[in-house]
């Protein structure tokens, strides 16, 4: 018997979702031919490949250095498939992202991307800045959007875009029409502010908090849209980044408070796994990315999409 492609497939889909029935479901086939497979390639190499915990499937001491060595085969095997036309870029491409990124910027970057390669099928998940980076690094996912720091051994980023954080109003807040404000002006105004473990939450409470004893925090949220839309319609201040409250500044909708002590400014980091071959798409997409970005620069932060 030789080693297939599909038992090399469920082999990956199994270490990464941790289950049978969630490498079947990915793939595309009934379980009892999914567990078929790992078992015929565990019969085949003479080796167990993982290890039952529960109700997950979690690789052996042999199992781990072959996941590498799987995941390698199946890159190449896509950007063999994708020859078939050699002046087009084609595959699957799995991008994660942390919001506001993954909501306000990605979105317009990835249809600008498919108009140019109409054969790139692209699946965007949005999710925490941890997670994102254990996706890549488990290769869940080709290529990620951070605004936490990584360190990481297995990861590469690079610096992708800039983004600030902002204290928003409505038109006719009190304050709005002020060129400066103090951040003592801000002691006893109400906030709507985001779920706690938001990294826009933290920086602003941590800096906020350098100066001020206490926030008059009246409305918290999950929401971005529910938070802009709630100071858009009343008294309420909120800091937010800057990507997600851009249009609504631009619309008159928002006003920005320029408050001296609350400057802070984030990096958004473009992520790959270090030393792993990636698809063509892949690829493509982040010399895309790069490409966008640095006219976003040479445009002083315009983010257009042409």
């Amino acid at each position: 018997m030789r080693i297939t492609l599909r038992q090399i497939a469920v082999f990956e889909a199994v270490a990464r979702t941790g289950s049978v029935a969630g490498a079947a479901d990915e793939i595309g086939l009934s379980a009892s031919a999914a567990s078929m497979s790992l078992k015929d390639l565990e019969t085949h190499l003479g080796v167990q490949l993982f290890a039952r915990s529960g109700r997950r499937m979690l690789l052996t001491d042999r199992g781990r250095p072959m996941l590498e060595m799987a995941r390698g085969i199946l890159v190449q095997v896509a950007d063999m498939e994708s020859l078939s036309l050699p002046e087009e870029v084609r595959g699957r491409l799995r991008i994660g992202a942390a919001v506001p990124v993954g909501d306000y910027v990605l979105p317009r970057l990835c249809a600008a991307f498919m108009r140019r390669h109409p054969g790139v099928r692209v699946e965007l998940r949005i999710m925490p800045s941890h997670e994102v980076m254990e996706g890549v690094r488990n290769m869940a996912l080709d290529v990620g959007f951070v605004g936490a720091p990584v360190n990481s051994s297995y990861l590469e980023a690079e610096p992708w875009l800039r983004d600030r954080l902002v204290v928003c109003a409505a038109p006719g807040h009190p304050l709005a029409g002020r060129a400066t404000v103090p951040l003592a002006k801000l002691a006893d105004q109400p906030w709507a502010l985001e779920k706690t473990l938001s990294s826009e939450r933290i920086s602003f409470t941590v800096e906020a908090l350098k100066s001020l004893n206490s926030l008059n925090i009246v409305f918290e949220g999950d929401s971005v849209e529910a938070i802009k839309r709630i100071v858009g319609d009343g008294a309420v201040l909120a800091c937010l980044s800057s990507l997600t409250v851009a249009d609504e500044i631009g619309r008159g909708e928002l006003v920005e408070l320029a408050v001296p002590e609350l400057r802070f400014t984030r990096i958004v980091s473009l992520v790959s796994r270090r030393d792993t071959e990636q698809p063509h798409a892949c690829r493509a997409f982040r010399d895309f990315a790069r490409q966008r970005s640095e006219e976003w620069v040479d445009q002083e932060n315009d983010l257009s999409f042409s």
